[in-house]
């Protein structure tokens, strides 16, 4: 299974494969941290906080973007449900084109999607400065705060297939996240029909839960760098934050 959807050039790699890329020259003003360490820290963090609390490592996931200058990756943790699990996401570039970023996340095994709370990007932080000490603190904080944010989560979904929505109204919602921009006319179309014929059956009912779903479902096309942001941006338009 792999929750990183590539395009734009973007390749799955190995873990190695990340530490073969050279690193920039820090400047005065520019400070940059390892695809390798940014990675290889997480997880670190993850098994010393998540594994004492039931969770297990399913699988992992890295992609290399821009002839190596753009990192995402994801670590995908299990804990006995069948269908969800907890997924700790991220980004990392050298050509300063984008801050690097962490989140948590639902993942939602059954569609191979991601669901993000409002509040959920972690953190982004500039290569600048003191990033790896910042760093460290922040991944403390993510992985002792990463179990109750899974619970919450969860309990938000459970509230989610509560909530019925009629065709009309779907029909509405898709057109509000068209015209802010959280859905591109080409990720209209494919949650326009993921919610008028599912590809899992676990998402027929007409609720919030399926509606949610069929639009994360496609915003899997969005680039690589963005899908964070966009997926947290979703959650705040359909007021779930």
């Amino acid at each position: 299974m792999n929750d990183l959807v590539l395009h734009c050039g973007a390749q799955k790699v190995m873990l190695d494969d990340l530490n073969k890329i050279p690193l920039p020259e820090e400047t005065r003003t520019y400070k940059p941290v390892s695809h390798y360490d940014l990675v290889t820290n997480t997880a670190e963090m993850g098994d010393m906080f998540l594994k004492s609390q039931g969770y297990e490592l399913k699988n992992e996931n890295y992609a290399l973007g821009r002839k190596g200058q753009h990192m995402f990756f994801t670590l995908n943790y299990k804990n006995g449900a069948e269908d969800v699990g907890l997924t700790i996401g991220g980004r990392n570039s050298y050509d300063k084109s984008t801050t690097i970023g962490i989140a948590v996340g639902m993942n939602v095994f059954i569609c191979d999607n991601l669901c993000f709370r409002g509040d959920q990007v972690t953190y982004l932080r500039k290569h600048t400065g003191n990033v790896y000490e910042d760093l460290e603190v922040i991944l403390m904080r993510t992985m002792k705060n990463a179990d109750t944010e899974f619970k919450q989560m969860n309990d938000q979904s459970m509230k989610m297939k509560d909530i019925q929505l009629t065709d009309n109204n779907a029909y509405r919602q898709l057109g509000l996240l068209f015209g802010r921009n959280v859905l591109l006319p080409r990720q209209l179309t494919v949650a326009k029909r993921e919610w008028d014929k599912p590809s899992h059956d676990v998402f027929k009912d007409k609720n919030m839960w399926s509606f949610y779903n069929a639009c994360t479902e496609a915003l899997k096309t969005t680039n690589p760098k963005d899908i964070l942001l966009r997926h947290v941006k979703l959650h705040k338009e359909l007021a779930l934050a």
